[in-house]
């Protein structure tokens, strides 16, 4: 691979710890669920980013595959992959993408937080802080936390552990 032709970027922008310990000091001092929860096979859920050759990505075949070792042929990746540079960019992408659509507001010095006052479809303040693929959930209320971890579901099927 070569920078500038194959990837441009191949950072994931992911808050300090000094985020993960102020979310849980205001947990405990404003008495607020915390819940963490990690998307499974996060890469494969991210929509695919407008870069590469004409937003088009190639990879050789991979071994075991029926062209395996013929450089003749080439496969288009139409998802993430693990591995590729670009893949935990495009799932911040994803991520700040849905956030944003539910309401949510970044809170400009930390890109991967994000803050949703109560009103319209939650009745409570949540704020999320993502770590490539592990979030941090937090709000007031049991209620809202779990309709809140319905529509994420909604939008990352394999959203399974929730801690």
């Amino acid at each position: 691979m070569e920078k500038g032709i194959d990837y441009v970027d191949n950072f994931s922008p992911t808050p300090g710890l000094a985020v993960a310990r102020l979310m849980m000091s205001l947990a405990v001092a404003i008495d607020m669920e915390l819940h963490k929860i990690d998307i499974e096979q996060a890469f494969l859920q991210a929509d695919k980013l407008d870069e590469g050759v004409n937003g088009r990505y190639f990879i050789n075949p991979p071994p075991g595959s029926p062209e395996a070792g013929n450089k003749n042929i080439v496969y288009e990746v139409l998802r993430p992959l693990y591995g590729s540079p670009s893949s935990p960019r495009a799932l911040h992408k994803t991520m700040d993408a849905y956030f944003k659509s539910e309401g949510f507001d970044g809170i400009g010095f930390e890109e991967s937080v994000w803050v949703r006052p109560a009103g319209g479809k939650y009745s409570g303040d949540i704020y999320v802080s993502a770590h490539v693929d592990d979030c941090l959930l937090s709000c007031k209320s049991l209620t809202v936390m779990a309709e809140f971890r319905a529509h994420i579901l909604e939008r990352f099927v394999g959203l399974t552990k929730m801690k």
